[in-house]
């Protein structure tokens, strides 16, 4: 699905402390699911993220759960996984945003879902996952990890490679669902800025073999 031209300014939220988002989730008293994949690169299979989503959320009470995503819809791009925000709408979810702030110096293309009910801008200047060249997480996915009981990864890049250990890390669940980029898109992307073409499968789909292979060992 192409980006929704008309989501939200960034800038209409203020930055929120890393305490207050995390106090705000723990007086929602609900169990938070982290929806993470492919941002503006968006999915070969279109309907990947709506049909995962539809699976795992109709087997759930849409009153105790709280879906939580991290990414935003791009204007120049494919929603990517942001469509998750649409599918709980759907279905009476209550949804939530934890987004860096870097963002907002991209307002003309970033945008927030309309589907999104609570949003947040944390202090960040990176775009997520690990610190460069560490596995330190970013304020943005320090956030993520304190206020999500578990993460579902749908395809993904090298942000949802991150959090996927990340969360593997402290012992919170982790599901991956295999899934591509879009080709057209990601060749485009690649041709554009003179980078070599990436594998479809992502990175993720990489880090969860590297995991299940330690697991296993």
């Amino acid at each position: 699905m192409i980006g929704d031209v008309n989501g939200r300014d960034p800038n209409n939220w203020p930055t929120a402390s890393a305490m207050s988002v995390k106090k705000f989730f723990a007086a929602a008293g609900k169990h938070v699911i982290y929806f993470a994949g492919y941002g503006e690169l968006g999915y070969q299979d279109v309907n990947c993220v709506r049909r995962t989503a539809l699976h795992v959320l109709t087997e759930l009470a849409a009153p105790s759960v709280l879906v939580h995503c991290g990414t935003l819809l791009r204007s120049d791009g494919n929603d990517g996984i942001a469509e998750v925000y649409a599918v709980a709408k759907e279905l009476g979810f209550e949804t939530a945003g934890i987004h860096p702030s870097v963002a907002r110096r991209f307002s003309s293309t970033h945008r927030v879902s309309p589907y999104c009910d609570h949003v947040f801008f944390v202090s960040d200047d990176t775009w997520g996952g690990f610190r460069q060249g560490t596995t330190i997480p970013s304020q943005t996915l320090s956030v993520h990890l304190a206020v999500s009981d578990e993460i579902i990864v749908i395809g993904g890049g090298k942000h949802a490679a991150d959090e996927m250990r990340a969360f593997m890390a402290i012992g919170k669940a982790v599901q991956y669902v295999p899934a591509e980029m879009n080709h057209a898109t990601t060749r485009e992307w690649c041709s554009r800025i003179g980078a070599d073409l990436l594998d479809p499968r992502g990175a993720a789909h990489c880090a969860w073999d590297q995991i299940r292979d330690q697991c296993i060992g």
